[in-house]
């Protein structure tokens, strides 16, 4: 196997693992000092931040979970296209709890280091999920 086809495999464990919940999986997958470039607001860093977000996200879709859509790799990068999918049973960025199904499309690069993910940065649609949850978005006054 070459190593952009284990950094693919790696990656999709790692969707694997937040899918399931799986805080545990993460310590073999992740670097305890990865750089998470695009945080929660308070996330702590390295792996431990990584899995806050993981338990906050949950928390508010306990669901929550991914199908990997697409994986493009060149030498220590990986880009991946997944949707995750959840319901809303708990609060999200200010809203109360909807019972609500959202489907969020979100974007990743992640670089490895020594098989471990070192660095991930990360985009996804939350204006469309907002949308979703029927939030009301009004212009500052």
């Amino acid at each position: 196997m070459t190593s952009v086809e284990r950094h693919k495999e790696i990656y999709c464990r790692v969707i694997e693992a937040v899918s399931a919940g799986d805080a545990s999986a993460l310590d073999e997958l992740l670097h305890p000092d990865m750089v998470d470039h695009n945080p929660m607001p308070n996330q702590p860093a390295g792996r431990d931040g990584f899995k806050a977000w993981m338990t906050a996200v949950r928390s508010s879709f306990p669901d929550f979970s991914a199908v990997v859509q697409t994986v493009l790799g060149q030498g220590d990068l990986i880009a991946g296209h997944v949707i995750w999918r959840g319901t809303q049973r708990g609060p999200f960025l200010g809203l109360p709890p909807s019972d609500r199904q959202v489907s969020v499309k979100a974007f990743h690069v992640v670089r490895f280091s020594d098989e471990l993910t070192a660095e991930w940065w990360g985009t996804a649609d939350l204006l469309g999920a907002l949308h979703q949850l029927d939030a009301r978005i009004l212009p500052p006054p």
